[in-house]
């Protein structure tokens, strides 16, 4: 029968702990980097701020309707950032991201499923960017809300 060495316990000591630090601040590490904001140039630049979607790059001003939307062409690779200014968590929710059949997310979120739309809960200071290909919805405007604070918009 083989006894284990003294070098050999240290080693098995020291292995979980280091498995999980870096697990660990890699879970703290929220929101996106500013580099990942820069790898993809956002078609729709939407910012949480006073409980209130302020559209700061992407925005119509033709929109007849009361709350925030955009035009966006059917088949189109769009790019949304999502920032959160606020000190309150906020959602981004669409009956058009329940028709996309590839979200793609960056950075931290938690999904958000309801009847009839799908969407994002972004913490307060947070950011995080939403990718996907715009599907033939059936309508041509981006209707979006925060189920939260209801439907606000700047």
């Amino acid at each position: 029968m083989k006894q284990k060495g003294r070098s050999e316990n240290v080693l098995s000591q020291w292995s979980l702990p280091a498995f999980i630090l870096p697990l660990a601040l890699g879970l703290w590490n929220g929101g996106i980097s500013s580099a990942e904001e820069l790898l993809y140039d956002p078609d729709v630049v939407l910012v949480m701020k006073d409980k209130v979607f302020h559209v700061v790059k992407g925005v119509q001003s033709d929109n007849p309707l009361a709350n925030p939307a955009f035009s966006l062409p059917v088949g189109r690779d769009v790019v949304v950032l999502l920032r959160n200014e606020d000190n309150v968590a906020h959602e981004f929710v669409s009956p058009l991201l329940l028709k996309v059949d590839d979200l793609q997310l960056s950075g931290r979120a938690t999904l958000v499923y309801t009847l009839t739309a799908v969407g994002v809960r972004v913490e307060p200071r947070d950011s995080m960017l939403l990718r996907f290909d715009i599907p033939d919805a059936g309508f041509d405007q981006f209707h979006f809300w925060c189920n939260i604070h209801g439907k606000l918009l700047d």
